[in-house]
């Protein structure tokens, strides 16, 4: 291996790992949009679930 290939190697170790914490960024800031997502729709599925809970006890008493 020539001098200037294994130059041109270690040149190119910072633009990998630059590369790879970037996409590391972008994986970070997708599962955060996704938790805050799911943090927002919790209550309303809660609610929902103990709605049609209540309404299937209400209907098993009424009969």
């Amino acid at each position: 291996m020539r001098q200037d290939e294994r130059d041109n190697l270690e040149l190119d170790k910072p633009l990998i790992e630059k590369q790879r914490l970037s996409a590391e960024t972008r994986k970070f800031v997708a599962e955060i949009s996704k938790l805050r997502r799911e943090t927002f729709c919790y209550p309303f599925i809660v609610g929902s679930t103990v709605l049609a809970a209540l309404s299937g006890i209400i209907s098993l008493v009424t009969k």
